[in-house]
């Protein structure tokens, strides 16, 4: 969670004021801590299961447990845990605590699982060893070898035992895949393979490949460890290729044996495969649809080269609808291979057996994911050096601030709309404060605007105020649970409104959404005057907090005399950069499946529109309507939605579902919800792609009023407002 992220960070001035943090490594593990290991239990007495960090791996690790048998959570520890999430989870007399002090004094674990930020493995894996426990922790096990070695020699000296969360290992097709290896023979070659889509802005394309490399780095020194048993020489890193895209591409070697590794964020599809090759054929792990396939035998005549496209199809065919379902069956514990890897190790705890993975394996995986790491790393550093080089250059050329105007302050300005109203305001003149979660590259700022990260919900300093007139509130939790929504949307905007107030600044711009207001019982469109949708999580945490903000923000404005603007969006695209809203349909494969009729409208919002609005509303404040439903006035059908992705997808093949047979399918699809996956509340698929109706004649006023003062795009490459 971002909590255990700012404790990290903090680790040393916690330590040097005498202040211990929940998470904060001790220097010395208080007497109080280390507990005497208790006799050996009885096969009738289940392991004691605890478990630090309860972010959303943690509640995989939760679900994983809840499916062993033998073993029972005791505790959870985390800052920010959300009780409410974790009550399914959790036997009714687990103990929920801060930190990790308390959870070994109250809850004397005999196993812990590390499930935290990857720079608090280390310390926190010693804390528990020390206090007498086994230790499960999440891949990566250690940044650095050296510390990854030093836990698995304390361990061995407290009679402890360690496992890395390299889960990948245990699905059912990595077993069936290793078990398969003697028909091919003497294995020469094999390839691991990760693809990745990057899906959290917050992080860098190298802090995500970085984050993906150890399922690539542990299935490959699985297999050449496998393909060279008894061989104890270490695994040879012969070459090494890393990109700032989060590209890399190694050779390493063992023996006669050699080994490629490729990790990409860029490269499609995704997919996450090894391939083995021998003597005797090859056969594919594929971790994606959890199938295996094989070519088995040396396929050198005709007739076998002529069967092996169909051999592998049909194996293609049939394993992968084996494996999808058997994902689907499996589902309720966690990430496939998660729950047979904690049972295997909790098993060998009991009997005092070798753990699932071994310590040298451990060590290996984690030095070479150490050098990988080192040179994603230097890759960043070269890259942000021109790009830092460029962004004071073109800094140089902005247009310069004009004299006399107040400092916009604009949150989340790292996501899609703020960094679209950043350049806006200021290709217009305007000073900007452009405030983030995360420190930004230097390929991320916009030039001649100042950036300053900020944890809102953590408080907001006076300084971050000065000079300020009017802020434009862009930032929301986009995530999680009810837990997440309460402090990084809802107590965000409190804390952002009381550092405004003390400021003196008197003017709020709140960015909420459309979804915000009550569905209309009639077919009549929303407008402004529809209630908004409060007090319930029945629509999802997302809706709750934007409802729940929205309310909080006109209540203190009234309250403290701040005149506030709400502008509620409706759902963001790029119509200059066109990805289909969910509304419209799915892609499958090279096929997009449309859904509704044709000439049917969805309503959004180009993310063009919302910013010119947006530095409308700032440069007229008193102009602007105190609340508007912002979406586009002439909204487009499907068939033009179609079009508009058809132009910049020539590949795809566009294919439409008549409306009423998804209305057909709908109910019993909820039906397969409910049996299948365990869903309490199952998703209604038909209201999935339904587009509620607005009115729109005052968004058509505040738009035209935005595009009467467009600004000149400050790019060559960039278009108009749509």
């Amino acid at each position: 969670s971002p909590a255990l992220v700012r404790l990290e960070d903090r680790h040393g001035a916690a330590a040097d004021s005498g202040v211990v943090k929940p998470f904060a490594p001790l220097r010395r593990a208080p007497e109080i801590l280390r507990v005497t290991p208790e006799a050996p239990r009885s096969d009738s007495q289940p392991l004691r299961i605890a478990l630090i960090g309860t972010g959303k791996m943690g509640l995989n690790h939760l679900r994983a447990i809840a499916g062993c048998t033998g073993a029972t959570v005791v505790g959870v520890a985390d800052p920010q845990a959300d009780a409410e999430a974790l009550g399914p989870l959790l036997p009714p007399d687990a103990v929920i605590v801060e930190s990790a002090q308390a959870l070994f004094e109250r809850a004397r674990p005999d196993i812990v699982h590390i499930v935290t930020p990857p720079a608090t493995h280390a310390a926190l894996a010693a804390e528990a060893i020390e206090a007498g426990a086994h230790v499960y922790v999440e891949k990566p096990f250690t940044l650095r070898r050296a510390d990854a070695e030093h836990l698995v020699a304390l361990a061995a000296r407290r009679g402890r035992r360690v496992v890395a969360g390299h889960q990948c290992l245990f699905q059912h097709s990595a077993l069936r895949g290793r078990d398969s290896l003697g028909q091919i023979g003497t294995i020469v070659h094999i390839e691991s393979y990760f693809s990745f889509r990057q899906v959290r802005r917050s992080m860098s394309p190298v802090e995500q490949a970085k984050d993906i490399l150890p399922h690539a780095v542990y299935m490959l020194v699985d297999l050449l460890r496998a393909a060279r048993p008894g061989d104890d020489t270490p695994i040879r890193l012969d070459a090494l290729q890393a990109s700032a895209d989060g590209s890399v591409f190694a050779l390493l070697s063992l023996g006669t044996c050699r080994g490629i590794l490729v990790v990409t964020l860029t490269g499609r599809p995704v997919e996450q495969y090894a391939h083995v090759v021998g003597t005797n054929g090859s056969l594919r792990i594929d971790l994606v649809a959890d199938a295996v396939t094989s070519l088995v035998g040396p396929g050198a005549s005709a007739p076998s080269a002529l069967l092996a496209p169909s051999r592998l199809a049909w194996q293609g065919v049939t394993r992968s609808t084996a494996g999808f379902a058997r994902q689907i069956r499996e589902r309720k514990y966690g990430y496939p291979g998660l729950r047979t890897l904690c049972q295997r190790f909790y098993d060998s705890i009991r009997a005092d057996a070798p753990p699932p993975i071994s310590p040298d394996s451990i060590v290996e995986t984690v030095g070479l994911c150490e050098q990988v790491g080192m040179a994603l790393d230097e890759a960043e550093r070269q890259a942000e050096a021109v790009a830092r080089h460029d962004l004071e250059a073109a800094t140089r050329a902005v247009l310069p601030v004009e004299a006399g105007r107040g400092v916009m302050l604009v949150t989340g300005a790292a996501g899609f709309l703020g960094a679209r109203l950043v350049r806006e305001l200021r290709s217009c003149g305007w000073p900007v404060r452009a405030i983030v979660r995360q420190p930004l590259r230097a390929a991320q700022q916009e030039p001649g605007v100042e950036y300053r990260v900020c944890d809102l919900a953590g408080g907001v300093s006076a300084d971050l105020m000065a000079g300020v007139t009017t802020v434009v509130h862009c930032a929301a939790e986009t995530r999680g649970g009810k837990a997440d929504q309460s402090r990084n949307s809802i107590g965000a905007t409190r804390a952002l409104i009381d550092a405004a107030t003390a400021a003196g600044v008197v003017r709020f711009v709140h960015v909420s959404s459309v979804a915000v207001m009550r569905p209309g019982a009639s077919s009549r469109p929303l407008d402004e005057s529809a209630p908004l949708d409060v007090d319930t999580l029945a629509r999802g945490p997302y809706v709750w907090g934007k409802a729940e903000s929205e309310r909080l923000v006109v209540q203190l404005g009234r309250e403290r005399g701040l005149q506030v603007r709400v502008v509620r969006l409706g759902p963001l695209v790029d119509f200059a950069a066109f990805e289909p809203p969910g509304r419209l349909g799915r892609e499958l494969g090279p096929m997009f499946v449309a859904v509704g009729p044709k000439k049917r409208r969805i309503a959004l919002c180009d993310v063009g529109t919302a910013a010119a609005v947006l530095r409308s509303y700032v440069e007229d404040f008193d102009a602007a309507p105190p609340l508007v439903n912002l979406v586009e006035p002439d909204a487009p059908t499907r068939s033009d939605l179609v079009a508009r992705l058809r132009s910049v997808r020539p590949d795809l093949r566009v294919r439409w579902m008549p409306w009423w047979l998804l209305r057909t399918m709908s109910p019993p699809l909820r039906w397969a919800q409910r049996l299948l996956l365990g869903s309490k509340e199952p998703l209604d698929i038909a209201s999935a792609f339904t587009s509620p109706a607005y009115a729109t004649s005052l968004a058509a006023e505040v738009v035209a009023r935005a595009r009467q003062k467009a600004a000149p795009a400050p790019r060559g490459d960039e278009v108009g407002v749509s």
